[in-house]
């Protein structure tokens, strides 16, 4: 019987290791940005900043059609935004910083002009979804990153509107109201009315 139950222990041990082997050999390297620029010039490291700006820039550019535009989820509020950046990709200034220290040699602060359009936020997600309402928001984005550890980090954004526009007959005009980002429906319900919410499925 011992010498059962010891080729049994023997057995797991040894399907244990060959999965473990099989796991380490199959599994992916870490984020290739880190591999591919740890060892990076400080003149290198400022180029990939800009190559990572001009890929944001062409993922983020998105066209005028309401309809295919997703919801936004930033606790606890739904709403549908999208971006034009009128400079294109290379629409962009950037400032370097230089650090004392190892790990985060380098900071820098980018600015580009941005076009934003975004709906009022809604606590459940259909009334979001179902908005074709937008205002549209002219002004400057500014953007902070560190060089930490071999790669770039963003740290903080900042989006200054200098004009506030809303659509009237079919055409942009100056939005002279207070402007509402958070629809007046959208108060936060009781924990009553949370817990029916969630047996009801709402979002």
């Amino acid at each position: 019987m011992k010498v059962r139950v010891s080729f049994v222990w023997m057995a797991l041990i040894v399907l244990m290791v060959t999965l473990g082997c099989a796991k380490d050999k199959n599994s992916p390297r870490e984020t290739g940005l880190r591999d591919e620029t740890y060892n990076a010039t400080e003149a290198e490291a400022k180029e990939r900043l800009n190559q990572l700006m001009r890929e944001k820039i062409s993922s983020e550019q998105q066209h005028e059609d309401s309809g295919s535009i997703l919801v936004i989820y930033r606790r606890p509020y739904y709403f549908r935004e999208y971006a034009v950046y009128p400079d294109g990709p290379d629409g962009f200034q950037v400032e370097f910083r230089e650090n004392d220290s190892r790990t985060n040699p380098l900071f820098a602060e980018v600015k580009v002009n941005k076009i934003r359009y975004s709906t009022q936020m809604y606590r459940k997600h259909n009334q979001a979804a179902s908005d074709t309402n937008f205002l549209r928001d002219t002004g400057e984005e500014v953007l902070y990153f560190e060089w930490h550890n071999g790669r770039w980090q963003q740290t903080g954004t900042v989006f200054n509107a200098q004009t506030t526009e809303e659509m009237v007959d079919g055409a942009w005009v100056s939005h002279h109201q207070k402007t509402v980002r958070v629809n007046p429906d959208a108060e936060r319900p009781g924990w009553i009315g949370r817990f029916w919410e969630r047996i009801r499925g709402e979002k």
